[in-house]
């Protein structure tokens, strides 16, 4: 069932609030409505507001307060609403003290998107209602256990009561779905006995019972059933209100959150993708459904967009994972290199051939091979390449006698090959051939959602590189981050990597200012009339050249492209020479 809930976001800083707005807005599952508090002297009046408020989200950094300090006063208002505390990155010790201080969870920042937070706010909503409902059954108890007994049994809370002697002495019905068994066969049987092969939780629960209630933590609980089920629980433990001799476990389950980690990481395993945008979703689609075929494909996108870290996952998701996956750059090679290279040689084939070489399709037996830049490749390879997509055989240079071959064939480029066909430099047929299925792979000025995780898992990345004394870079200042944003990427993913790369090692502090950015994302933010580096190649090259003011290796940078690969087809493009200009 989809549930509305309104929730107060105590957070001054506009860029914080703005994502959580987009990411509330694609939230699946509950419904969030947002209301904004900038100032945290103003928290308790909204909370006892005309508008009923279900749930808070505080920022745990605020101008003038710690989030901490907020959230100790409205508890000690006595007021129950539940709280999440974000926090810029993951950290126990400040999760620990959010807890003991009446939090009801916490959310690292970097870990936000719209699958985290609807999982976030549905278990806190849902424990606080089952706790608000057990509060009121236990009310009730004075009156009448049965009574009791029978609003237990109504929870999807798994409640479990123990006497003195740790035997258990009560399950309502949720108990006995969530862990398979009926009450008969546990009543009397010691409460570990409950969680089968679960040494650990069962350690930890032991230890945790042996604390006062107020130092007590939630414990996690991992085990299996019977009919091969696996289950993960976080187990709260308090004293029967009637008699603090005997305990009460409440149990959570929250093996639906395992779950969906497991189709997250299912959804692009091993392949080092970030976004949750709508295209980058499609495009782990994409990569699910390639890895369970054997079906050649044609990964197309702009220079740096991380095309053959698609080609990757979709090797390592394949049954073929456990064999060679190689890639080859066919634009950095010759026509008689790239041959030798593709299917191999005898000695003496030609000059310079001294020794036998098997060749990369061969070497790649069983695996898969990717052809980057497959649109650079000659007429003449391009025939053998066709005869070998279709006969599934290579004959090295020097030899008549082909080879079969067993290899999964990607391609990719960032040409568009229908122009090269009507320019007669590319087979029609070897298109059709290797565009059985095609990825089109986003440029990262069109999912600009995903430029703070994307920022926020660099500046990760990179922070071992740190010298010994220097403050390590934790994450990207509102300006700085608006910044990025505003930037339209040209070289996409692998351009902004340089620049976080960059800023980390120009800054001098735990956090990134606009002024530790490269000057041509400064220059773009101050500049809104910045060109846009797409078209076709030509115009491509001539605007980055215009933007650099005639710098070639400036040029390139903003090409994703080497200096080798920008002087090539700087050449084969005839472009005239551009004077440069001093800065």
């Amino acid at each position: 069932m989809d549930w509305t809930w309104r929730a107060l976001v105590v957070d001054d800083d506009p860029l914080d609030v703005e994502l959580l707005r987009i990411h509330a807005a694609a939230m699946r599952g509950p419904h969030l409505l947002l209301d904004v508090c900038s100032d945290p002297e103003q928290v308790l009046a909204r909370l006892r507001g005309e508008l009923p408020v279900d749930l808070v989200l505080l920022d745990y950094r605020l101008a003038d307060r710690s989030g901490l300090d907020v959230l100790h006063t409205i508890r000690a208002a006595g007021m129950t609403v539940p709280i999440v505390l974000l926090t810029g990155h993951a950290d126990i010790e400040l999760a620990m003290q959010a807890m003991r201080a009446g939090a009801n969870d916490f959310l690292a920042k970097q870990e936000l998107a719209p699958m985290t937070l609807a999982r976030t706010v549905r278990y806190v909503m849902e424990k606080h209602l089952a706790e608000r409902r057990l509060a009121q059954t236990l009310q009730e108890l004075e009156r009448s256990r049965d009574d009791m007994a029978s609003m237990l049994d109504r929870l999807r809370l798994s409640v479990i009561m123990m006497d003195e002697r740790g035997q258990v002495i009560y399950v309502n019905h949720a108990t006995e779905r969530l862990m398979q068994l009926t009450a008969a066969h546990v009543l009397g049987a010691p409460w570990q006995s409950l969680y089968p092969g679960s040494p650990d939780g069962i350690a930890r629960l032991e230890a945790m019972l042996q604390r006062p209630t107020d130092q007590r933590e939630m414990v996690a609980v991992h085990f299996g059933l019977p009919s091969g089920e696996q289950r993960w629980l976080d187990v709260e433990m308090h004293e029967d209100p009637r008699d603090v001799r005997r305990k009460i476990l409440f149990c959570h389950d929250v093996s639906e959150i395992h779950d969906l980690r497991a189709e997250l990481a299912e959804r692009a395993p091993n392949s080092g993708l970030i976004g949750q945008s709508e295209p980058m979703q499609r495009v782990a689609q994409w990569i699910r459904d390639l890895a369970a075929v054997d079906t050649t494909a044609l990964i197309v996108g702009e220079t740096g967009t991380g095309k053959e870290l698609v080609a990757r996952a979709i090797h390592a998701a394949s049954a073929r994972r456990d064999k060679p996956f190689i890639a080859i750059n066919c634009a950095g090679l010759t026509e008689s290199l790239l041959a030798s290279q593709l299917f191999g040689h005898r000695r003496g084939a030609f000059t310079g051939a001294l020794q036998d070489q098997k060749g990369l399709f061969v070497a790649a037996e069983g695996g898969t091979i990717l052809l980057d830049e497959i649109g650079d490749i000659a007429l003449p390879v391009q025939t053998a390449l066709l005869r070998v997509l279709q006969e599934r055989e290579v004959t090295p240079l020097g030899e008549t006698t082909p080879r079969r071959i067993d290899v999964r064939v990607l391609a990719a480029t960032h040409q568009n090959l229908l122009e090269l066909v009507d320019k007669g430099t590319f087979r029609r047929d070897l298109l059709y051939r290797i565009r059985v299925a095609r990825i089109d792979l986003p440029p990262l000025r069109q999912r600009r959602s995903d430029i703070p995780l994307l920022v926020q898992r660099f500046l990760q990345q990179l922070g071992h590189r740190r010298s010994p004394g220097e403050p390590t870079v934790l994450r990207v200042s509102r300006a700085a981050m608006l910044a990025l944003c505003a930037h339209d990427w040209p070289g996409n993913v692998r351009e902004l990597r340089s620049a976080v790369e960059f800023a980390s090692i120009r800054c001098r502090r735990a956090i990134v200012q606009v002024e530790d950015l490269p000057p041509e994302v400064v220059e773009a933010q101050l500049s809104p009339a910045a060109a846009d580096l797409s078209g076709d190649e030509r115009s491509r090259i001539q605007q980055a050249l215009k933007n650099t003011r005639g710098n070639r290796t400036q040029a390139a940078t903003l090409l994703g492209w080497s200096r080798a690969t920008f002087y090539r087809r700087f050449a084969e493009l005839g472009l005239p020479e551009q004077p440069r200009r001093r800065i």
